[in-house]
Formats: structure tokens, sequence, C-alpha cells
């Protein structure tokens, strides 16, 4: 091929100048090198700071691998950001090597990979989409939607796609949502197909909603959640304000629906709302769910004021609520704690809830002043809600209820909701002690009865409480309650616990408190679990008998019995009460209280190691062994040792 003249000049200029930079290059590399390597020794923000530093001032691939590769041995202490910054770059040839090597030292670079390589995809698609000269204009579509309803709240699931079944933006940038009274406006963009859209959605709602309790969130990919307060939990029948209104891409969410239809179960759907209504320039009636002309809320009972603004035929509330209160301060003469109002079945038209003492089920109660005397202002909700009363709030003369009266701007409804209102005070005195010895000698088992001595003040005392506890004033954290028992009047009150009654983890006393319906006194009475076993518990242990001899029959008469029974005692005889000798079916080897017993013969007291069977001592049927245990207060052991004895005048059995 000919070369253009001049060319080889200019090419040679060309490729002396490349060299020059290229060695500047290379030694601005080298120092970066140096520089990376000397940060080693330093902390490891420092190092991997200034590791990405030089990263940043590399041109070529095979610099970038000198740089790296005093750090390639150990991994684990390779920042991320540098792993992230190789994949950005798009030296393949580095990653690789990379990640092949962080198999061999197995450490998990998947994170730094996939965040790097998720960026330079995104970049990727992101240009592709800008080969589409319409792609940087949104185009507004109105995406679908589904929706269901309970008796309180509309939920709605916006998707962003034009059909529900079609495949649409994962996400929306700069979303917007605005929900006032009966509107719903949602509007963001996102992008789909190599095209950007402004998703936008407006909704004129069947009645009116409280924005301050409805609530939105990008719950899952593709979607919008959205939660819609009802202003009044009613049975909406249909979401738009318009019936005529059809709007394409809106579908029953059925499977919600199905859900929520027990919260609907018995609830007629109604027909109007103040929004219908206002479409017709005519004023909502509640009582009959009709529409009415502006001059005809007489026609509305008890709803005869026209309210304008609101399409309303409006008037003081037709229902009342219910309360509840338990007074928590114990202190006797003053109250404290929540009164709880059960809201109106239909609250739709009450502002607020009012809350009086009273002087019987219906009236308030007067004060000095003449004024009824307020508790306290609940603002109407929805739902139920709650008006405190500060501890030690003086209990006022004469009041016997809690009354609360359902409020608007017209006025009060006359019949309230009540409750008895009961000054709680705790009992005043504790129990005088409390006792209890088990009886049952198994371990980790107790059973007999605890005594509770009588408490010296029995003021507002109704009973006792027993409890397990984990101290001698703590209860055990859960299960701890035993049984109420009852006071008495002139003696202790006693319980019996059962027998095999397991001791609760954790649990070191039985404790007994004084109680009233208020609740019980904070000190309790206690006394220690001793947990009393029998003794022997096991083969070989110091309290079982070593032992047990029989001397040979000498009583001829069959079914009779002379002969010396000697004891070899236990190790240790502490806690023991005596030895109990029996007549036995068998040997110990399994066990004595397990049908081995043929008879008892006698219990022989501690230091009595002898004992002299006498003449014509009847020997069971079928008796072969002496059978010897350990006794205590609580019961025998249940393992023993055993002798052979032989009647001599039984008959001798005949060979086969």
């Amino acid at each position: 091929r000919r070369t253009r003249p001049g060319f080889g000049a200019f090419a040679h200029r060309r490729l002396g100048a490349a060299m020059v930079s290229w060695g500047f290059r290379a030694a601005a590399s080298a120092s970066l090198v140096l520089l990376a390597l000397a940060g080693v020794a330093h902390a490891a923000p420092e190092r991997d700071a200034k590791l990405l530093q030089a990263l940043d001032a590399v041109l070529v691939e095979e610099e970038a691998k000198t740089l790296l590769d005093p750090h390639l041995d150990d991994l684990k202490s390779l920042n991320a950001e540098v792993v992230e910054k190789v994949v950005l770059r798009q030296w393949w040839g580095l990653a690789r090597d990379i990640v092949a090597k962080s198999h061999l030292q197995q450490v998990d670079l998947s994170v730094a990979v996939r965040k790097a390589v998720r960026t330079l995809k995104d970049e990727a698609d992101e240009l592709l989409r800008t080969l589409n000269p319409k792609y940087g204009l949104a185009q507004q579509v109105a995406p679908a939607f589904q929706w269901a309803q309970n008796d309180t709240c509309v939920f709605l699931t916006v998707k962003y796609t034009v059909r529900w079944n079609a495949p649409g933006a994962l996400e929306v940038t700069e979303p917007s949502v605005n929900m006032t009274l009966n509107t719903f406006n949602f509007s963001g963009l996102g992008k789909h197909s190599n095209n950007k859209y402004r998703y936008f959605l407006s909704l004129s709602l069947f009645d009116h909603i409280l924005s301050e309790k409805s609530s939105w969130s990008a719950a899952s990919v593709g979607k919008l959640s959205v939660t819609l307060r009802k202003r009044w939990p009613r049975k909406w029948p249909r979401l738009i304000a318009n019936k005529k209104t059809k709007i394409g891409n809106m579908h029953m969410w059925m499977e919600m629906q199905e859900r929520l239809d027990s919260t609907l179960s018995g609830m007629t759907t109604v027909s109007n709302s103040p929004v219908t209504c206002g479409l017709s320039e005519k004023l909502y009636c509640l009582a009959t769910d009709t529409c009415k002309k502006a001059d005809a809320c007489a026609q509305c009972p008890g709803k005869n004021a026209a309210k304008l603004e609101e399409s309303l035929c409006a008037g003081m509330p037709t229902e009342k609520a219910s309360l509840s209160f338990r007074d928590a301060d114990m202190d006797a003469g003053e109250i404290g704690g929540e009164v709880k109002i059960y809201k109106a079945k239909t609250d739709f038209d009450i502002e607020n809830y009012a809350v009086y003492f009273g002087k019987d089920d219906r009236s308030k109660l007067e004060g000095a002043d003449g004024a009824p005397m307020e508790v306290g202002v609940a603002a109407s909700i929805g739902a139920d809600t709650a008006v405190k009363i500060p501890n030690g709030t003086p209990m006022p003369e004469g009041a016997t209820h809690l009354l609360v009266f359902s409020r608007n701007e017209f006025g009060e409804y006359a019949t309230p909701g009540s409750v008895l209102l009961k000054d709680a005070v705790l009992p005043k005195g504790r129990p005088a002690s409390v006792s209890f010895i088990d009886e049952d000698g198994d371990k980790g088992e107790v059973s007999g009865t605890v005594t509770i001595g009588r408490a010296q003040n029995q003021q507002h005392l109704d009973e006792y409480a027993l409890h397990w506890g984990k101290s001698d004033k703590k209860k055990i954290a859960s299960a701890s309650f035993i049984r109420d028992v009852m006071k008495q009047a002139d003696k202790d009150a006693t319980h019996y616990i059962s027998a095999s009654t397991k001791i609760p983890e954790g649990a070191t006393h039985i404790l007994a408190f004084a109680k009233n319906e208020h609740g019980d006194h904070p000190v309790p009475a206690s006394v220690r679990i001793v947990d009393a076993v029998k003794p022997c518990l096991k083969v070989g242990d110091a309290d079982c008998p070593k032992g047990v001899a029989v001397s040979a029959d000498i009583d001829p008469e069959p079914k009779q019995a002379q002969a010396t029974i000697t004891v070899d005692r236990a190790s240790s005889e502490e806690g023991l009460t005596h030895y109990s000798v029996y007549w036995g079916r068998r040997d110990c080897k399994d066990g004595g209280q397990a049908g081995a017993k043929n008879g008892h013969i006698k219990d022989l007291p501690m230091g009595e190691l002898v004992y002299e069977l006498p003449a014509n001592s009847h020997v069971p049927d079928g008796s072969t062994h002496i059978l010897l245990f350990s006794k205590g207060k609580v019961g025998e052991s249940d393992t023993c040792v055993s002798a052979e004895f032989k009647d001599l005048g039984a008959p001798e059995k005949a060979e086969l």
C-alpha cells in the first residue's frame, strides 16, 4: 500500500509524542503505585482512599493490574469500592482475575460486582432509549387500578401500566399523591419499553374521605398501594361519584374483596352521599339515605338544618356512645386512669364526646358553682377513643357514675352512655404469714397444704392470691398463678396443692397476696419451697441400705416362718426415719415399688438393725424374697435391696 506524501514523518512525530506522553503517564502511574503501597502500613480507611485515588489516575488496565497486584492476596481487606471501580472502568480481564482469586480465598464479592454491573447495564439501557427521538418526552397515560372496600376504608392498587395484565414500569420518580374531601389524584414518571410515561389518575369518589387518616406507599415493585379512610363507615355502591362515568382500566379487586366481605356482613349498601346529592344541587339526608331540596330538610328526621356548603341536612346527634372506666389510682377518695369511649354505631354527625361526673346514670353532677362537672372531651374519630383522668383526681362528693354525651355544633344528645364509678382501693393489710410443707416425695414435684396467716388489717380484703415466686417478693415471669383462696372470718385460710404438682421453672417460693376486685396488695407473705424427696433416689446413693440378710427358716409348717432378718445399714442415715421390711415376689433388680412387694412385715426404727420373725409368722403365697427399703418423712424409696427366702415347710416342686 502506498503511503501518502508526508504521512511517514507525521506518523513518526505522532508516535514520538505518544511515547513521550506514555512515558509521563507511566512515570505518574509508577509514582501513584508507590504512593498506594506506602499507604498499606497506615489505617485501612486512609489506604483505601489512596488506592481509589490512584485508580482514578490510571488510564489502562495493565497499570491498574500493577497497582492492585500487592492487594490481591488478601481480598478480604480490600474495600468493595475498589472492586466496583474495576468493573465500572470495564477492566474485564482484571475483574475476572479478582473474582477467580476470591473463590480461592473464599471471599464473597458478589454484592460489589452485581452492583457495578447493574449500574453499567442501566447506563447502557438509557443510551438505547435515547435512540427513540420521542424518549425525552413523557407521554401522559392513565394507569390501571383495582379497588376493594370494607366498612371503614377503600383500598386501591395502582399499577404503572395502561392495562392491568400488561407489563409496565417497575417504579416511578417524582410521585405525587393528593387526597382531599372526595378526590384522589396521583401522578408519577416511569420508564418502560424505551419510553417515558407520566402516569396520571384523578378520581372523584362516591363520598368524602378523611385525608389525615388515609395513606399510600410504593409497597411492591411496579405498584402503588393506597388506603382511603371513609368519613362515614358505610358500604359504598361504587367507587366513583357519578354512576355514568366510565373508566376503562378500573377493576374490582376480587381477591381482596372476598377477604373483606365479612366486615360488610349485614350492612345495607347506601344509595346516596353528600357528594352525589351535591351533583344534583340537593342536600343529603342521612336518616333516609335520600337527597332533599335545600328547603326540604324539615322532612329529614332529626336533621332539619340545611348545610349548603356540605350538601347536608344536619342536626344534633341522635345516638349515644358507651364507656368503661377502671380506677388506676389506688388511694382512697382519689381516682385516675383512662375513660374508654366506645363510639356510637352511627357517628357520622358526632363531632366530639363529652364526659361528665354523674349523680346517677342520666344526670350530670353540678359543682359548687352550679355548672356540670366535666371530666374531658374527645374528638369523634370514627373509632373508639378515650379521655384521661390524671391520678390523684379527687372523687367528687355525690359522684356515682361517669356519663358520656354525643355532641356537635347543633347540640348534645340528651341520653348519655353511663358506667358506675368505683373508687379503687387495695387491701390495707397483707397476710401475716404463709407456710407449706411438701408431702410429695418425687423430685421436682410438690403437694400439701398451704396455710395463709390471717391478715391483721382486713379492710378492703376479699381473698388471698397464691402465686409461684422467683424470690420472696416477685412472681415468676409467666404462669405464676396458683389459686385465689377466700379469706376466713376468724381463722387462717388454707389451700391444698394436689399430688404430683410440678414446680415451675425458676420458682423458689410460694407467695400469698391480699386481694380484692381492684388488685393485689403490693407486698406478699412468702415461704421458700423445700422440695422434699424420698430417700435412695437411685441405687448406690448414700442413704440406700447396703443390703439385707435373712437366716434359714426354722418353722417346719408350710406357709409359716421363723427367721432372723438383719439390716446392713446405709452409709448416711440423715433424713431417714425407718427401714421398711416386706415379703417379696421377686428380687429388687427391677425396682421394689413396681409389683415386687407381697406384704408388709415391719418398719424398723433407726438403730434397730435386727428383727426376729416370730414363730408361726404367715408367709404370703408366692413369697420368694425379703425386701428392704429406706424410708423418710415423705415415703419409701423406689429402689430396694433383697435377700432370697425359702419356706422350710413348702413342698418340693416335682421335677419335670
